[in-house]
């Protein structure tokens, strides 16, 4: 009987990426989505580009408010690290926020490259998304990063590159400089879905869908609107429900409202 499958032959890089897989699967995580109406935020964005600026991408405008959110709520900014039988408790004192950039490997692709975005608070919407921008066209000789993440995946073997990978869950000063705070951000869903929920080593992780027109109830009434899906994946040994509750219903109204916070540093520089 003909085989209907047949072995792949990949290189070190690849089983090694595949292999970091499973270490994006921490236990005690609880979801929470809302669907928002992101009208004053599309409000707000239209007026940069009545301005002839930079139009804040989605992406940074989460992050922003990711970074006001655990400002809001230091509790939040925590993540249990160390070696085994030495965990503790460890809080952040940075709102610096890590994304996932898109970087392909032949039989890998979308295989994710972290990077934290640092300080987001003291920067404007405009240098948040080119930072975005320039991170999603990165090569190896233009970020050190990158370089580091890909010299591990191509020559050093498994087990070891796995260790090393994963050195931030072992030794908090790592974590700091690799993975930022406690708070990540992405949008596996942008590609398509409206809601996609995933699980990622970051104690609190903040996820949106595609944004898009549904209908809404506003005083009583059914309008159209534009939209936006939230997630929140949180670690429920770092906080309970209700604390988690209402560190999501922050993040919510931030982006809701279109919070001044959002676009203060903005308009602060001159260029907003």
């Amino acid at each position: 009987m003909k085989k209907s499958f047949y072995k792949l032959s990949i290189s070190r890089a690849e089983k090694n990426a595949w292999s970091f897989n499973k270490a994006l699967a921490p236990e005690n995580v609880v979801t929470l989505n809302v669907l928002i109406s992101i009208e004053k935020l599309i409000q707000r964005r239209n007026e940069f580009k009545e301005r002839n600026e930079i139009t804040p991408s989605f992406t940074a405008l989460v992050i922003k408010a990711a970074a006001i959110t655990i400002k809001r709520h230091p509790e939040a900014n925590r993540a249990i690290l160390g070696l085994p039988l030495f965990k503790r408790l460890y809080q952040f004192t940075n709102t610096d926020i890590s994304v996932a950039i898109e970087k392909s490997l032949p039989f890998l692709p979308g295989q994710p490259f972290v990077s934290p975005i640092r300080n987001p608070l003291g920067k404007s919407l405009q240098q948040i998304t080119e930072e975005l921008k320039n991170l999603a066209v990165a090569q190896e000789q233009d970020n050190e990063d990158f370089k580091l993440y890909m010299n591990i995946l191509r020559y050093v073997p498994y087990p070891l590159s796995y260790l090393m990978i994963n050195f931030p869950i072992w030794f908090p000063s790592f974590w700091s400089k690799y993975r930022g705070s406690a708070c990540w951000v992405n949008s596996p869903s942008k590609t398509g879905a409206d809601w996609l929920q995933t699980i990622w080593p970051w104690p609190m992780s903040f996820s949106f869908g595609v944004v898009k027109k549904r209908p809404m109830v506003v005083a009583d009434k059914v309008e159209v609107q534009e939209t936006m899906p939230l997630i929140l994946v949180f670690d429920r040994r770092i906080m309970g429900g209700g604390p988690a509750g209402r560190v999501f219903a922050t993040f919510a109204k931030v982006l809701e409202t279109a919070d001044p916070e959002l676009f203060e540093s903005s308009f602060q520089q001159g260029v907003g």
